[in-house]
């Protein structure tokens, strides 16, 4: 009795060098398609809360030639200013952990790593704030420590950012911004805050409009 050969062949090694071609395409559209920014919610969270969390403080700072546009108490401020970026940041972080999940390997690590980054940046803030206040820092040196040193964070990330997931606009935003805050520090109180409203906020809703009226093309999945 003649004995059939074993067949120990992988499936795929059947495919013909235009199948794998295809498989491959697939696979990395799979793959940007998850890493694609939402630039609507990204820099639409942000310039919500760079917008208006400056602009309360601007209205709520006293001016050289007299008192404040808004008699707002400085604690309600500069708690609404924290929520507004931590609401943010948080965005931002689901954003980038939600882009890495179901991708192996270094894809989902680097969302993940991320994702983690925005949250701690903005949890150890205030522990740096309040040092300084108990290192005898003075009322104007925190009032512009606390948005500076946001500033910095939110430039830096997106510059990190712009680097993890090789994203122009991402850098672009993150350059801009960190400029804007040295730039702003220079200008004083209350001018660093108009500067982060008009040119930081406004800087991110001008993107946000750019991706709603320009999404990124996102490569057609092909047949699974």
């Amino acid at each position: 009795m003649t004995q059939r050969p074993t067949d120990d062949t992988d499936p795929s090694d059947g495919l013909d060098p235009t199948e794998q071609l295809r498989l491959v395409a697939h696979q990395e559209a799979r793959t940007r398609r998850a890493l694609t920014v939402d630039g609507r919610f990204l820099f639409g969270a942000w310039g919500i809360a760079w917008f208006v969390g400056f602009a309360v403080m601007w209205l709520a700072t006293p001016l050289r030639e007299g008192g404040p546009w808004v008699a707002i108490p400085g604690v309600v401020v500069g708690l609404l200013f924290f929520l507004l970026l931590v609401a943010a940041g948080i965005v931002t972080a689901v954003h980038s952990v939600r882009a890495g999940r179901g991708l192996a390997g270094p894809s989902n690590r680097i969302g993940a790593m991320y994702g983690w980054g925005w949250f701690l940046g903005f949890a150890m803030l205030p522990c740096i704030v309040l040092s300084a206040e108990r290192l005898g820092a003075s009322t104007g040196a925190l009032a512009l420590l606390w948005p500076a040193l946001s500033g910095l964070i939110v430039g830096l990330l997106y510059v990190g950012g712009a680097a993890a997931f090789d994203d122009p606009l991402q850098f672009a935003i993150g350059a801009w911004l960190i400029v804007t805050t040295g730039a702003g520090c220079l200008l004083g109180l209350p001018g660093l805050y108009l500067m982060m409203c008009l040119a930081g906020g406004g800087g991110f809703l001008a993107a946000a409009a750019w991706f709603a009226l320009h999404p990124p093309h996102r490569p057609s999945p092909g047949p699974a």
